[in-house]
């Protein structure tokens, strides 16, 4: 039986948080014994862990004191004695290999998943960092080859360390959460879904609102964004003043992501950089043709003028352009989405990411 001692920034309702949640959920237990620990109290995804009977470790931050994450970290691997500790978002992958090095624990991995690919967006600390611990890792797990393209090519990375794991979903319980066909009352909608930081470009989104807005039948299109975060009051005031606000909803964190999907024409994503788009993902999943700038993973999800259209990162009017083409050519649209739905249906199941996880395990592990 291998130990895996996962440790992860947070368990709030986030992509790398779900898919953590799905590899434990599916993974072998008669091989593999997982605890879960999260540097940060609470979290939607805590108790749906214990559910599966995985035990959850809370390490959260006391006051202003970073360190004591890592002591506590150190005091609790001494005791679990993992075979592998595998880390998932950015603190967690600096404290969890700090800590995993220094209890000297067998197999160290870590995950990279939204990777910017220019660099600018990680400060010379991060990867001073990432570059000092990649060299005691083991394995450095990219959910799309982009990611790992860049480990290699950008920040010199070893390339027989750093392995391409696609996302997964689980579309069954998608289906079942969709239940029927969207209502929308003769609309058409255009929709978005996402944390509303800086990275998605939600401005950009907001701006090709307003060209499709100029040229399309005002009266039957609508915009939603599905998300909460730190940009929401700065995106609802640019809203109003590019006069798309009576256009535009804000829906907001929703638990219901999957009907609302089925309420959409359009999907679109404009970030700048990705990982794997979870969001993406559930969008071809309902059926919805997308609309991606070309960055990051979002090239291995959408084929551009099969399953939808890449666009160049920071052109509203490109993306402007294909929603319109979409909304116009409806049949096309809808074969598209239905291309769509039947590759991530075939690819980038829950099933086939589980078992490349564990082969790396296997692999790294010798056992």
């Amino acid at each position: 039986m291998l130990r895996i001692c996962y440790v992860i920034g947070q368990l709030g309702r986030g992509g790398a948080e779900r898919q953590l949640y799905e590899l434990v959920r599916g993974i072998n237990r008669e091989v593999f014994s997982p605890v879960v620990v999260s540097l940060s109290s609470g979290g939607v995804w805590g108790e749906a862990f214990r559910r599966l009977g995985i035990d959850v470790i809370e390490l959260p931050r006391r006051k202003n004191m970073e360190l004591s994450r890592l002591f506590g970290l150190i005091r609790l691997l001494r005791a679990v004695k993992p075979d592998i500790v595998h880390t998932y978002l950015y603190s967690a992958n600096s404290y969890g290999r700090i800590a995993a090095v220094l209890t000297g624990v067998p197999v160290i991995i870590a995950s990279e998943r939204s990777l910017p690919e220019t660099g600018k967006d990680k400060k010379r600390c991060q990867v001073f960092t990432d570059r000092i611990l990649a060299a005691f890792s083991h394995g450095i797990v990219c959910n799309s080859r982009k990611a790992a393209e860049t480990l290699v090519e950008r920040y010199s990375f070893d390339p027989k360390k750093v392995f391409t794991v696609h996302n997964g979903i689980d579309a069954d319980e998608f289906s079942r959460q969709a239940g029927g066909s969207g209502m929308r009352g003769g609309l058409r909608v255009v929709g978005t879904v996402g944390r509303l930081h800086p990275s998605k470009n939600y401005r950009m989104f907001l701006d090709a609102a307003g060209i499709v807005l100029e040229r399309a039948d005002s009266v039957r299109v609508r915009f939603v964004i599905v998300g909460d975060g730190e940009s929401r009051a700065e995106l609802e005031s640019y809203a109003r003043d590019t006069g798309v606000a009576d256009k535009v909803h804000f829906a907001g964190e929703r638990s219901d992501v999957p009907a609302l999907l089925k309420g959409m024409d359009v999907f679109v994503m404009t970030s700048r950089y990705e990982g794997l788009s979870n969001a993406i993902m559930e969008a071809m999943l309902a059926g919805l043709p997308v609309v991606a700038t070309d960055v990051g993973g979002n090239g291995e999800l959408v084929v551009d003028g099969e399953t939808g259209f890449l666009c160049p990162p920071d052109d509203a009017g490109t993306v402007a352009e294909r929603i319109l083409y979409l909304l116009g050519n409806e049949e096309e649209a809808a074969q598209m989405g239905a291309r769509g739905r039947e590759r991530v249906m075939r690819d980038f199941s829950v099933e086939r990411m589980v078992r490349a996880t564990e082969e790396i395990y296997r692999r790294l592990s010798g056992r």
